[in-house]
């Protein structure tokens, strides 16, 4: 009876830890992305898939594989805004908008909108920054 209880107690523990790993992964990744939380972020059930808005900007680095990165301010539909990271197979024209696909800080695509098409409040903050 005593190892059940010890084995209930033991999976119990490590349900707990990784929920509670990915909850602190979520906090954490909000305002710092990176790969490594991009990674995370795509494989925690608790963060939903959303849209972000970006006005694009000149680029921010060229890797080996001549990838372009960017890290800018995106926007949500209600306006709130998060700093993210995402690359491009070639280089975007600057003033552009992009409407980016994501779970947390994983980008899973994204595609040029016209300005008419981006939310009210995702305009006004994209176009502030």
């Amino acid at each position: 009876m005593d190892d059940i209880k010890e084995f209930v107690i033991s999976i119990g523990t490590l349900i707990a830890v990784i929920v509670i790993g990915f909850f602190g992964s979520k906090i954490y990744n909000e305002n710092n992305p990176g790969e490594l939380g991009a990674v995370v972020d795509q494989l925690n059930p608790f963060i939903s898939q959303s849209e972000v808005y970006v006005k694009t900007k000149s680029y921010d680095d060229i890797n080996k594989d001549d990838m372009y990165s960017y890290t800018q301010t995106a926007a949500d539909e209600t306006g709130k805004t998060r700093k993210i990271i995402f690359t491009s197979s070639k280089e975007l024209k600057k003033g552009h908008y992009l409407k980016l696909s994501n779970k947390g800080t994983h980008i899973n695509s994204y595609e040029e909108v016209q300005k008419e098409q981006v939310p009210e409040k995702a305009l006004k903050a994209i176009d502030n920054k």
